[in-house]
Formats: structure tokens, C-alpha cells, sequence
């Protein structure tokens, strides 16, 4: 009854873990989507973290989360937090509008390696060997990925795509002092709150229109409403219940996802060079959690290297 039970509960988290890395794959496909309604990135990022955000604050107060929160937490939550991950979400999405889908997707999948940096930077804990050649090979990856399309919008777009991996790693290295202390649920709700405003604030202050197609409002209801809440949550409950190696793995599906819908949905199509650009980042992708001299126990892991876990 016991193995059972195991079995089932693993087989749950498995299934949740895939669900997340799925919601999170379809989110440029439907970013693209909301483009071609007439919505702006800033503006996009903003309705779309707003919506989430009264979703996931609405369901933390109506099961008695958000009362156990601190101000520290909240104010470190939504102020920090929250503006870092809007600001990184908005270069993902015009990176996605330059050089579509496919392209970004790929690209940003190597966050893993700036949280490696920065963790580096504040601890000044030796680097695995391991890790720097995987480095080196997801570089050459994204340089076949990028170098293959047209050479002006391939480079403007893939260095969108890298500020993005760069601002969500330091997102999830800053973070990690206050997402301990609040429920999962209640901390993607908070950073999703910040994220709405800081990047509102940028639509406003630029000019941006607020008026699109219903097509736009489709994609922000349905990236604010579905994707984002099955993407935070099923990937909290995969990481405390399978760890964050196998959790790296299944995060995977992420760029597969996101490729095969764009080819799919927006009739997006990669070259064979870049293909073989995506097949080196996510095969060093896969590796990056095995190359670790001493494995942490699972409390200890740092949450940077837990997949996208507020993404």
C-alpha cells in the first residue's frame, strides 16, 4: 500500500513537472500571438503579470497564506523581485517579437549558467570543471542558433534573449532570501504583482497603446489565467517532490514545446544548422545538474538551479 502510494504521489509530480515545462514552452508561441492582436511587449508583460496576480493572491488569501506573510518578505517580494522579473519577461518577449519564437526560447533556456556565475560571484565557491565546458559548449549552441538567420536580427534578438536569461538568474539569486519564507503560491503572486507594475510603468511612460484586438486580449487572459499559474505551481510541487535534477530534466520540454509550437502555430521553421544549435543546448542543458563535484541535499539546493520555477 505504501510503494503504492509513492508511486502514485511520484507519478503526480512527474506529471506536474511535465505540465509546467509545457505551460512554460507555449507562453512565446502565445506572446506572439498577442503581438499580432496589437498588444505592445511592456503592455503584454504588464496585463498579463496582473491577471496572474490577482489569480494567485486571490487563491493564497482564500486558504489563509497571505496572512502569515511578513511585510520584509512581501516589500522584498513585489519591490525587488517583481520588477527584476518584469524586466527580464519584457526582454524575453521583444526578444521573441524580433527574432520569433523559436529563436528566443532556445536562447534563454541558458540561464543555468549566469546563476553559476552569480553564485560564484557571491560565495566564491570553485566552479566545476564539468560545468565551464558545458559553458563553453551551450555558447557554441546559441552561436549556431544565432548566427544561422539573418545577422542583424539574429543578434539583436539573441542578446534580448540573453538579457533575459541574465536578469531571471539574478531574479532567482536575489529572491532566494524571501521565497523561503512565504508559500509558493503567494510569492509568485507577489513578484507577479511587482512585475505588472514596473513594467506598466514602463508602457506609460512610453507612449505604448492600450487598445488591441481581441485576439490580443485572448492571449493575455490565457497566459494570465492558465499558463502562469499552472507553470509556478506544478513546478513547486515537482521540485519538492522530485528534486531539482530531475525537475532540470523535465524543464527540457521547455524549448521543445516552445519551438514545436511556434512551427505549429505560427508557421515558424529552423534551419538545419540551427537545429543542430538547439540539439548541443539542450543536450549540455541536460548535463548541467549531473556536473556538480557534491550533490546537495534537496533543502539545500539552491532555487536558481531548480528550473523555472516563477517563470
Amino acid at each position: 500500500m505504501g510503494d503504492s502510494t509513492t508511486r502514485g504521489r511520484s507519478a503526480v509530480a512527474w506529471g506536474c513537472g511535465a505540465a509546467s515545462a509545457v505551460a512554460y514552452g507555449l507562453t512565446p508561441t502565445f506572446a506572439a500571438i498577442g503581438y499580432a492582436g496589437g498588444v505592445s511587449p511592456a503592455v503584454l508583460v504588464c496585463l498579463r503579470s496582473l491577471v496572474g496576480a490577482a489569480l494567485l493572491l486571490l487563491l493564497a488569501s482564500a486558504t489563509g497564506r497571505l496572512k502569515a506573510v511578513s511585510w520584509k518578505a512581501a516589500a522584498g517580494l513585489c519591490l525587488v523581485c517583481g520588477p527584476l522579473f518584469g524586466i527580464q519577461l519584457l526582454c524575453f518577449f521583444a526578444a521573441v517579437r524580433v527574432t520569433g519564437a523559436q529563436i528566443a526560447v532556445v536562447i534563454v533556456h541558458i540561464y543555468p549558467l549566469f546563476v553559476m556565475a552569480l553564485v560564484w560571484v557571491l560565495t566564491r565557491k570553485r566552479i566545476h570543471r564539468g560545468q565551464l565546458l558545458l559553458a563553453v559548449a551551450m555558447s557554441g549552441g546559441i552561436a549556431l542558433v544565432a548566427g544561422a538567420g539573418t545577422s542583424a536580427v539574429a543578434l539583436n534578438g539573441a542578446m534580448l534573449a540573453l538579457l533575459s536569461a541574465a536578469g531571471y538568474a539574478l531574479y532567482l539569486v536575489v529572491g532566494e532570501r524571501w521565497v523561503h519564507q512565504v508559500s509558493p503560491v503567494t510569492a509568485g503572486g507577489l513578484a507577479s504583482l511587482g512585475a505588472g507594475i514596473a513594467t506598466g510603468t514602463i508602457a506609460v511612460v512610453d507612449g505604448q497603446s492600450w487598445t488591441f484586438a481581441p485576439s490580443g486580449w485572448g492571449s493575455i487572459l490565457f497566459q494570465g489565467l492558465l499558463l502562469m499559474p499552472i507553470g509556478i505551481g506544478c513546478s513547486f510541487i515537482a521540485v519538492r517532490a522530485l528534486g531539482s535534477a530531475a525537475v532540470s530534466l523535465l524543464g527540457l520540454l521547455e524549448p521543445v514545446v516552445g519551438v514545436l509550437a511556434a512551427q505549429i502555430l505560427l508557421g515558424e521553421q529552423l534551419s538545419p544548422v540551427q537545429w543542430a544549435g538547439m540539439a548541443v543546448v539542450l543536450i549540455a542543458s541536460a548535463a548541467l545538474p549531473w556536473m556538480r563535484e557534491q550533490r546537495p541535499r534537496p533543502t539545500d539546493r539552491p532555487p536558481a538551479l531548480q528550473g523555472a520555477e516563477s517563470r
